[in-house]
C-alpha cells in the first residue's frame, strides 16, 4: 500500500512528459492506493487548471476526469485520529497535505509526491517520502 498525493496522481493522468511518465512507473507499482477524502477534488482542480489554460483539450479533460472517479482506492475520512493529526502539522503544511502525511504515519506506508515541501515534512515525521525520478 502507499499513500498517492494528488500531484502524482493528476501529473500520472495528465502530463505526457518526464514527471507524467516518472509518476505513472512509481504508481503503476503499487496499485494498492490509500488517499485522503479530498483527493480526487484536488486531482480535478489540477486537470480543470491544465484545461483552462490549453494544455488539454475539453474531451481530454473529460476523459482524465472520468477516471479520476473510475480509480479503485482506498479512501480516508475525516475521522477524529485524523483530524488531530492534520491539526498538528498546521503550522507547517497546509490541511490538505497534512492528511498525506497523516495516513503514510499511521499506516507505515511510503507517500508518493512532487511537491518537494511535502517531502521534505514527511521526512522530517521519519516517513517515507517518495518524489518520482524523472530521469
Amino acid at each position: 500500500m502507499i499513500v498517492v498525493d494528488a500531484s502524482a496522481w493528476a501529473y500520472a493522468l495528465v502530463d505526457a512528459g518526464a514527471a507524467g511518465d516518472a509518476a505513472r512507473r512509481t504508481l503503476g507499482g503499487d496499485p494498492d492506493w490509500l488517499v485522503p477524502a479530498h483527493a480526487p477534488v484536488e486531482v480535478l482542480r489540477t486537470i480543470r487548471r491544465y484545461e483552462a489554460v490549453g494544455a488539454l483539450t475539453a474531451d481530454a479533460a473529460a476523459v482524465f476526469a472520468a477516471s479520476v472517479g473510475d480509480r479503485d482506492c482506498r479512501y480516508a475520512l475525516p475521522e477524529p485520529w485524523l483530524l488531530a493529526q492534520v491539526w498538528t502539522h498546521r503550522h507547517n503544511i497546509s490541511a490538505y497535505d497534512a492528511a498525506y502525511v497523516a495516513l503514510a504515519a499511521r499506516y507505515g506506508v511510503p507517500l508518493i509526491t512532487f511537491d518537494l515541501r511535502l517531502a521534505k515534512a514527511a521526512q522530517a515525521e521519519g516517513i517515507c517520502a517518495v518524489t518520482p525520478d524523472q530521469a
